[in-house]
């Protein structure tokens, strides 16, 4: 199915607006539709009908509102919105087949108890099948650089293809990066293996020819290698990424088998540090 539009979850909180915003322009630069979505609970959630209408109601009345501030900043841009019953992210996840990207608002946290599921970002970048957008609340200050995280893995191929298009598009800046977890360090190539992943790669090599093979198919773009050894890959993504524009990350990457998401893709979307995409697995059906 092609991608014709880039939707985006709608409410009036500070986060919620500016993922709109973020949506809004990027489907204007890609000329894309922007597809403005609320959801509300089923009727049954509700204890009387009057109070399902109203709540209906209430996500029309916000839905125009939205798309009335966004069409004053992007005239061209096409907007459609809807209302949807039922759950956030098991709704987004069927809108999301045939959109070019899900776009979320985050300022909290996902469970912390280890279950996954205390966000609606972080769900729906478990269920959704086009890539997810997470965008924390508005921060001051000056950003720059698009950053990718790297480990080898087919899903952080994917994700650095995207982010070196990303990069591309936007005129940044991109940095390559690969930690090397604590223990790990004097890994040597050919020997080794990652969890489920095959055999891992000497750091230097993965990291140089992630950002040989981008220099070849872009040459106009000025990439950045990083490898840190002895870090933890989700606290040097966020800080890596605190000062940037963007951030993409895989889905899965080494270690994630047997979770739909992966621990390092969890983490740093309990802390946001700017806009975030996570990409889609490289199995998935269909790439």
């Amino acid at each position: 199915m092609k991608e014709h539009e880039v939707v985006a979850g709608a409410d009036r909180s500070d986060a919620g607006q500016g993922a709109a915003d973020w949506a809004a322009q990027r489907a204007d630069g890609l000329g894309l539709q922007l597809h403005l979505v609320r959801v509300v609970p089923d009727r049954p959630y509700f204890r009387l009908a009057v109070q399902y209408a109203e709540a209906v109601a209430e996500a029309r009345a916000m839905l125009d509102l939205e798309r009335g501030r966004l069409a004053a900043r992007y005239p061209a841009l096409r907007i459609a919105t809807s209302w949807q019953p039922g759950e956030p992210a098991p709704v987004l996840s069927q809108l999301s087949v045939g959109a070019e990207m899900v776009v979320l608002g985050s300022d909290r946290s996902a469970d912390r108890r280890g279950e996954g599921f205390g966000s609606v970002s972080f769900q729906a970048a478990v269920l959704c099948r086009s890539p997810v957008a997470a965008i924390p609340a508005p921060r001051a200050g000056s950003r720059t650089g698009v950053v990718v995280g790297i480990d080898g893995s087919d899903d952080s191929e994917v994700a650095l293809k995207m982010a070196a298009g990303e990069a591309s598009r936007r005129r940044e800046v991109l940095t390559v990066l690969h930690a090397v977890p604590k223990g790990m360090a004097a890994a040597v190539p050919g020997r080794g293996t990652g969890p489920g992943r095959g055999p891992r790669p000497d750091p230097l090599t993965l990291v140089s020819e992630a950002a040989g093979r981008l220099r070849e198919h872009f040459p106009a773009l000025t990439v950045l290698e990083a490898l840190i050894v002895d870090g933890a890959p989700a606290d040097e993504l966020i800080r890596a990424a605190e000062q940037a524009n963007l951030l993409v990350i895989g889905c899965w990457g080494r270690g994630g088998l047997r979770k739909p998401v992966g621990s390092i893709a969890e983490k740093v979307l309990m802390q946001l540090p700017c806009p975030t995409i996570i990409t889609r697995p490289a199995s998935q059906p269909g790439r």
